[in-house]
């Protein structure tokens, strides 16, 4: 079988987690995936399973390594030489994808701006992703998720009561949301290049990203000069999109949004279809006004079962709604297991571990797990070789710490 990428050959230079996702994505599609690391310790995602702390579960197996850096190959580079930035030409020269996260400082120090890249393969999609952008007074500041896309956009602000303080970030969830559109970029520019034959810049940021995510409330602040409106459940405009503790302190998310649709069958499955034709519910504006009246039934009417029950109970109705799951309720979730959400790879020493598939479906080239993540500059030698660089050369350069 065809794979959707085959052929298709990408250059990647970008730790952490955002831009390696783009790379292992187009990797399990069956794109030629060459990552850059710096020699040494190479990527910090390399140990993070053994460094996050309480971001993560601690395992003797990297599995966030496998997770962003399998179907790869990786060679190890000193950037700021002058004959390393050279073997980036080279490999460019043959990509079709050069993938990055260099700030407009480090593409000049290294030598690796668009043009300078372009010259060498005018073909080429330069595909950059930063925290800020490419432009303004922060161009050149760092930007890890947890600042550049939950706390700078106001992600983070808009996601918890005003009287509590801000939660917790969850580990790369802006990285994997941002890789997509920089994985969208990247495709839609490689469609263009097949019908006009031009290669282009692509510009992806973590604070644009998440602009756009909050996209809603963004464009009424534009359009009405006012800030955003913050719900908080017990005064939910419409109580039946609004989530509710059980009598064992679990959660049901209620998600009805069109509520008339749904507000005679729901009054039927809580056991109180007098609610149904009330004057003070009966309609979505009534609902709106008596709101903190109508969360408190409800509220009350949850609290006298238990997570299970509502589960049993709910499912014979013809509503939306879901439960409030973990993670690890996750893994075992049949929906999620019948979607093949999950595959299975070999790690040596471990035997078959289980990992996340790519999300994207596709019927006649699916994704695959191609192959482990790599070891460090496990293909430096053989990758050189295929440019022409002799024995003698590389032990060179391994010596002079420009590889390794």
């Amino acid at each position: 079988m065809i794979k959707a990428l085959e052929g298709i050959k990408v250059v990647e230079i970008g730790a952490a987690v955002a831009v390696p996702i783009v790379g292992m994505l187009m990797g399990s599609w069956g794109a030629d995936i060459v990552h850059v690391e710096a020699p040494g310790e190479g990527d910090m995602q390399r140990y993070s399973s053994h460094r996050l702390g309480a971001w993560t579960q601690y395992s003797e197996i990297n599995y966030l390594w496998e997770h962003v850096d399998r179907n790869k190959k990786s060679i190890c580079i000193n950037l700021a030489s002058p004959e390393g930035q050279e073997i980036i030409h080279k490999l460019c020269a043959e990509a079709d994808v050069f993938l990055n996260n260099l700030r407009p400082y480090e593409m000049q120090k290294f030598n690796l701006t668009y043009e300078a890249i372009s010259a060498g393969n005018p073909k080429i999609i330069y595909a950059n992703l930063t925290g800020y952008g490419l432009k303004g007074p922060e161009k050149n500041s760092g930007g890890f998720d947890s600042v550049a896309f939950w706390a700078r956009s106001g992600v983070m602000e808009m996601m918890h009561d005003p009287d509590t303080a801000p939660n917790v970030s969850r580990a790369a969830y802006g990285d994997s949301i941002t890789s997509l559109s920089l994985l969208a970029g990247v495709m839609t520019a490689l469609f263009t290049r097949e019908r006009t034959g031009i290669g282009q810049q692509i510009e992806v940021s973590l604070y644009n990203t998440a602009a756009w995510v909050l996209g809603f409330d963004i464009t009424g602040c534009l359009v009405t000069g006012k800030d955003a409106v913050r719900p908080q459940r017990k005064t939910m405009a419409n109580p039946i999109r609004n989530h509710y503790p059980t009598q064992d302190n679990r959660w049901i998310m209620l998600g009805m949004t069109n509520a008339q649709t749904y507000w005679p069958e729901f009054c039927r499955a809580i056991q109180r279809p007098e609610l149904e034709n009330d004057p003070k519910f009966a309609d979505f504006n009534a609902r709106q006004k008596n709101c903190v009246e109508l969360v408190k039934i409800i509220e009350d009417i949850f609290r006298s079962k238990t997570y299970a029950e509502w589960l049993a109970h709910l499912r014979k109705f013809k509503l939306v709604w879901s439960p409030v799951v973990t993670p690890l309720e996750v893994t075992h979730d049949e929906q999620a297991i019948a979607n093949d959400f999950f595959g299975e790879m070999d790690i040596a020493g471990h035997g078959k571990i289980k990992v996340l598939n790519n999300p994207i479906k596709l019927s006649k080239t699916p994704a695959g797990i191609q192959c482990r993540a790599p070891e460090l500059g496990e293909h430096t030698s053989g990758l050189l070789a295929k440019l022409g660089y002799g024995p003698e050369e590389v032990l060179r350069m391994k010596e002079a710490g420009i590889i390794s």
